[in-house]
């Protein structure tokens, strides 16, 4: 019984976020903020990889917004998720992302994220 309980709580995570990146892509960011939030709340700890993704996802549609904050605090928190994981997609989501926060160096958590990003690309993480 177990089993399914957690196949079904993947499924509703994985469906949550991919509607909430549907979403992002017609314009609802509310809507899609809250999907992708709700996705990442039902996955098991066991989901860390796919976790620090739905992480990166929320980074790029808050930074899309113009928010930085939410968006260096997602990014960080995947990029150091994805680290603990191995997760060299995720990384690479976020090194991606990274020239995007330059016009915002001076938001909260924007110069943090930066240089955890220089030393990821310095160390090849």
């Amino acid at each position: 019984m177990l089993r399914e309980t957690e196949r079904s709580a993947n499924i509703n995570a994985d469906l949550a976020v991919d509607s909430g990146q549907a979403l992002l892509d017609l314009g609802d960011t509310a809507r899609a903020h809250q999907l992708i939030t709700d996705g990442e709340r039902l996955l098991p700890a066991t989901r860390d990889k796919t976790r620090s993704i739905f992480l990166a996802y929320r980074a790029t549609s808050h930074l899309d917004a113009g928010e930085p904050e939410p968006a260096a605090a997602a990014a960080t928190h995947a990029l150091l998720l994805a680290r603990h994981t191995h997760a060299p997609r995720c990384t690479s989501l976020i090194t991606a992302l990274l020239p995007r926060f330059q016009p915002y160096q001076h938001a909260e958590g924007v110069d943090e994220l930066l240089h955890l990003g220089g030393a990821s690309r310095s160390t090849g993480t």
